[in-house]
């Protein structure tokens, strides 16, 4: 019996599917491909390939999803036209773009299928693709806002930074614990908006009362969220009292560590306070972030600081110049440094494709438009890979993607779907 995308979603979400963790949906996605009668491929990254006959578009989702707070349990809420999570991701990222696939699937779509893996750990399924893709058109299904039809998206890449660290001894005195709590985010997608980032909200407590010592740090989620959470230990000398005057931060009395040692670094906190997250760079022509960089987490295990950022561009030169820059600091400061997971600008093209899916989505929203976006899709590496392949991305309403607030316009993704089914039923005259 033929499934609705709603019920398909929702089945979804009860298969743990963190990045890195995703075997159980790939064996699910693999079942049910081949119940609808599709021809299965997969590869060594985790990727699978659903073939149909004479396809002419391969519709393409990643099956990966970051999971912040109770994720992977997920506590599905529906209300208002909206779905979210309780305390949780909800997955909607790239989740309803898969149950909207196999609900294609269900219904003998005149498509190939592909379920890329780890997209949000750095593109890693995409970017080792083995498997063919044999159409002339593929259509992203990972794109988050109604009306726009992507057809260029940023490039990133991710920085780590270490640094071996000393400790003293100290008497006396107070142990205090400092929490900061923010609402996280997109890391390209939110990096404009006003949230604060829970690590640079900290050490500015820090920094704003010099007499505090640092015993233990740690802050952050994933390289690809705006942190949301950050706690230290910390140490202030008798007779001194701290200073809290951050909204974000609060400052608990705590029991003395079993080692009472402290950082012997001075300017740690400063060193993150000032560090400039956020956007660097605006592009007017596309009114979004032309450059950026995530402060996504930092750490203090064995005695060694850890660092990582994500940084993005739109173009491929000013990403090189910003990781050089980023790299060129910490390093200044003593750390060593080591690059990871670039992937590459996509370069905004109009092309026969696109025109038609925006032809088609204007019967559905009358003011839909062309668009990029500050973010990584895995379009870039397929363009970069596949020259003569022509790409467009679309997607349903998903709003704070990679935090607990992120949650989906339902009637937006009904849309969607009307789109992709037309685009299908076009491209299967030619």
């Amino acid at each position: 019996m033929e499934k609705p995308w709603m019920e398909i979603f929702l089945e979804l979400t009860k298969i743990p599917h963190c990045s890195g963790e995703t075997g159980a949906l790939r064996r699910y996605l693999i079942d049910f491909a081949k119940r609808c009668g599709y021809r299965v491929e997969s590869d060594e990254a985790g990727n699978v390939m659903a073939y149909g006959k004479n396809s002419r578009v391969t519709l393409q989702s990643h099956y990966d999803m970051v999971c912040i707070g109770r994720a992977p349990q997920i506590e599905v809420v529906t209300e208002s036209g909206w779905m979210r999570a309780v305390e949780s991701s909800l997955g909607a990222d790239n989740g309803m773009g898969v149950a909207m696939m196999l609900h294609l699937m269900q219904k003998g779509a005149n498509a190939d299928f592909l379920f890329t893996n780890d997209e949000e750990i750095g593109l890693i399924g995409a970017g080792a693709l083995e498997l063919k893709i044999r159409t002339p058109f593929l259509l992203n299904l990972d794109s988050e806002e109604l009306g726009k039809v992507y057809i260029g998206c940023a490039g990133g890449e991710d920085v780590h930074c270490k640094k071996r660290i000393g400790f003293r001894p100290v008497s006396g005195g107070a142990w205090y614990t400092l929490t900061a709590e923010a609402p996280g985010g997109h890391s390209g997608v939110n990096i404009a908006d006003p949230i604060p980032n829970a690590i640079t909200e900290l050490a500015s407590v820090v920094t704003k009362n010099p007499a505090m010592k640092i015993a233990t740090i740690k802050g952050g989620e994933r390289i690809n969220a705006i942190p949301r959470h950050a706690e230290a230990l910390v140490w202030m000398p008798d007779g001194v009292e701290p200073l809290g005057t951050n909204p974000s931060v609060t400052i608990q009395k705590s029991a003395a560590p079993r080692e009472t040692e402290v950082l012997d670094e001075e300017r740690l906190a400063e060193a993150l306070f000032g560090f400039a997250h956020g956007v660097r760079a605006w592009n007017r022509e596309l009114d979004l972030p032309q450059s950026s960089i995530n402060l996504a987490e930092v750490s203090l295990k064995e005695k060694e600081v850890r660092i990582s950022l994500s940084a993005r561009s739109m173009a491929n030169e000013d990403l090189g110049r910003l990781v050089d820059q980023t790299v060129a600091g910490w390093e200044a400061l003593g750390f060593e440094c080591e690059r990871e997971g670039k992937y590459p600008a996509w370069k905004p093209e109009i092309n026969s494709f696109s025109e038609m899916v925006l032809k088609h989505y204007k019967e559905v929203c009358p003011g839909a438009s062309y668009a990029a976006i500050h973010a990584g899709l895995e379009c870039a590496l397929f363009a970069d890979r596949f020259r003569d392949l022509k790409i467009a991305s679309i997607g349903p309403t998903i709003l704070d993607p990679h935090s607990d607030r992120e949650r989906v316009d339902l009637e937006s993704v009904e849309k969607v779907m009307n789109v992709v089914e037309a685009v299908i039923a076009d491209l299967s005259s030619i």
